[in-house]
């Protein structure tokens, strides 16, 4: 359009010139000529006015331009996928032709998939069953590229009578960086290329560069940092790190040739920042996020097609996010959205939605079918390949009985104090709420508008109130629902213990996640203990006793002059909670409860608990409460305006 525009002004300015010109020589014999000129004068600036208007448009429309613009509101939803397996990591082939996605049918049963959205037929894709994370494709679209967990192998690994050292090996999982060949993969499922070993604890969603170089977040004691992996040379460098933020995702924009970060500073705030190639912030922005929303929702936000914009599920909603951090909810027809992908040329997008069926059950320790007096050793060596194969999340089942069957998420039950009461955290009413198990009836306790997820709660020492996180506030409520709100200095996250009147110890994420605080209520003050990745906590005989997200516990003194922090090394466990005066924790492979002293050495053995049924949270009268997995409903749908 624009290069129209100076021919057109230059054609008419000579033809001015040149009338000019004639007039001066004979005004009279020229006057005719002076009429012309205005005349095509006002001819061409029309022209030109009509260009402007219309050429953008029509050039559009030629090249079949998508529109860029996300409409606030999608009102229609397509069934994909309806399989017992449940799917995930759903996106577009890069032609928008094929669906590609990640079908999970049990414990080291999943496949890469594709369907053909024409078809209708699906294509396996991977020649052996793994754990894979999310998939993206090379520029080019001929390579896939994903992570791949070497757990399966670990479990294939699991030999009788293990030793100490072996025990070590088999935690060392690791997740490598795979691509496999697409146009080959539809014509014969493919064993991946492993590219990269990683040497970290974790590796997240690989993105291709140009020339065989590769990016990806590894952690790297507990914080993530954005590399760089060369393929043809085998070098691997930080392509970008923060001290001050502690980074959570990334994705990367093939069309500008950019990376967009996605943080938490310790102001409780979500950064964008966008990168160029080389590693360099071209700009900062803070999510802006809404009054009622917590400082801890977080916003994995990835490039839509174009560029222009990022889209993140964010508490099972769709929101759109400006690059200088403006925040959008979307409106879809479903609740319960997982991820979501936009297609290259059109408004449709393609989502991932469903929920998990947890239940809690109630079990005797008493009973002598599920009780067993065999070792820790003898429980592993019955423990075949047959029982892993048989870890399956995706067909009904009722591991244990449950006492409140639903097909909501019942879980973290916890019994009352001095009473006969069991609390536990469920969905059912369309939110996390508390509610009361009680004389064989389930009522609701709590009825919070603002749809945040409850991570943890406590009981009070008396066993008459329970107190959780809520709006980034600590809310007590007794049992007959009346509710008390108490703001802080620093927005709480989870509350793990309320062990004395008026003494809590709470999480936060400051900004790396498990800041393990200090809370005195009574003082209205919070002071940090300088760990973090914590997941559970009690305080009793002036210690604490805390587990981290990798099933490892930990013993401390409660005073914060004393920082000293002591591993209990017979511990590295699936579950733990504490019950007078000992620790019980489940083995990370053996599904076994054992019980454990306060320094943390094996008592005895208890009871061998199930592959979907170990999430031990308490014990009283011979009686344990734990969560189980009942089933995964995750399928794949298109949604449209």
């Amino acid at each position: 359009m624009c290069w129209h525009e100076p021919r057109v002004a230059d054609g008419v300015n000579e033809v001015v010139e040149a009338a000019a010109k004639a007039i001066k020589s004979n005004r009279d014999k020229y006057s005719r000529l002076l009429l012309i000129v205005i005349g095509l004068l006002l001819t061409a600036t029309l022209l030109t006015l009509i260009a402007n208007v219309f050429w953008p448009y029509t050039q559009s429309d030629n090249d079949s331009q998508p529109k860029h613009d996300l409409p606030n509101k999608y009102s229609q939803i397509k069934p994909l996928t309806q399989t017992d397996a449940h799917e995930s990591h759903a996106l577009f082939s890069p032609n928008t032709k094929y669906l590609i996605f990640n079908r999970y049918a049990g414990s080291c049963k999943s496949h890469i998939w594709a369907r053909h959205l024409a078809s209708g037929k699906e294509s396996q894709l991977t020649a052996q069953p793994g754990q894979f994370g999310s998939v993206s494709f090379t520029g080019d679209g001929r390579e896939m590229i994903f992570a791949a967990n070497n757990q399966c192998d670990t479990q294939n690994n699991i030999q009788k009578n293990m030793t100490e050292q072996q025990n070590k090996s088999i935690e060392q999982t690791c997740w490598s960086l795979a691509t496999l060949d697409f146009s080959l993969s539809l014509n014969a499922p493919q064993i991946p290329n492993f590219r990269h070993q990683c040497q970290a604890d974790r590796l997240l969603t690989p993105k291709a560069l140009s020339n065989h170089q590769y990016a990806f977040l590894q952690s790297d004691g507990g914080r993530y940092q954005l590399m760089h992996y060369n393929d043809l040379n085998k070098e691997l460098r930080t392509l970008y790190s923060s001290e001050s933020h502690y980074i959570y995702h990334f994705d990367y924009d093939q069309k500008h040739k950019r990376f967009v970060v996605i943080s938490r500073d310790d102001e409780f705030n979500n950064i964008v920042e966008l990168l160029d190639e080389s590693g360099q912030v071209v700009s900062r922005e803070t999510i802006k996020i809404t009054p009622k929303m917590s400082r801890y929702q977080l916003f994995a936000g990835n490039f839509e097609p174009q560029g222009e914009y990022l889209l993140a599920v964010s508490n099972n909603r769709l929101y759109k996010i400006a690059l200088n951090g403006k925040l959008q909810w979307v409106q879809t027809p479903t609740s319960n959205l997982i991820s979501v992908t936009k297609h290259s040329t059109k408004h449709t997008m393609l989502a991932v939605q469903g929920k998990k069926d947890i239940d809690v059950a109630q079990l005797s320790l008493k009973d002598k079918s599920l009780a067993g007096e065999k070792t820790l050793v003898q429980v592993e060596s019955d423990l075949n390949q047959a029982d892993l194969n048989a870890i399956d999340l995706n067909h009904t089942a009722l591991p244990f009985l449950s006492f409140a069957r639903t097909s909501a998420q019942d879980r973290r039950a916890l019994y009352q104090p001095n009473g006969d009461r069991v609390a536990f955290i469920s969905d059912r009413s369309g939110s996390d709420q508390l509610w009361i198990w009680h004389n064989g009836e389930a009522s609701q306790l709590s009825f919070e508008t603002n749809q945040n997820k409850i991570q943890n709660y406590s009981w009070s020492p008396d066993g008459t109130r329970l107190s959780r996180a809520s709006g980034d506030k600590l809310v007590i409520v007794d049992l007959n629902g009346r509710v008390e709100y108490l703001s802080t200095s620093k927005p709480i996250h989870s509350v793990l213990s309320w062990y004395k009147e008026n003494q809590f110890l709470v999480l936060l994420s400051d900004p790396e996640p498990g800041g393990l605080y200090h809370l005195d209520i009574k003082q209205n003050k919070l002071i940090a203990y300088g760990v973090n990745q914590v997941e559970n906590a009690w305080a009793l005989q002036n210690k604490i006793i805390f587990s981290n997200i990798n099933g490892e516990v930990f013993t401390r003194s409660i005073d914060f002059d004393k920082p000293e922090t002591k591993p209990l090394s017979e511990l590295n466990v699936r579950a733990i909670f504490m019950a007078d005066q000992i620790i019980y924790g489940v083995d990370k492979y053996s599904f076994m409860l054992n019980q454990y002293n306060l320094d943390g050495h094996l008592i005895k053995s208890m009871m061998r608990l199930k592959p979907t049924a170990w999430k031990v949270t308490g014990l009283k009268d011979d009686q344990l409460l734990l969560s189980q997995f009942i089933a995964i409903n995750q399928d794949i749908v298109i949604l449209e305006e």
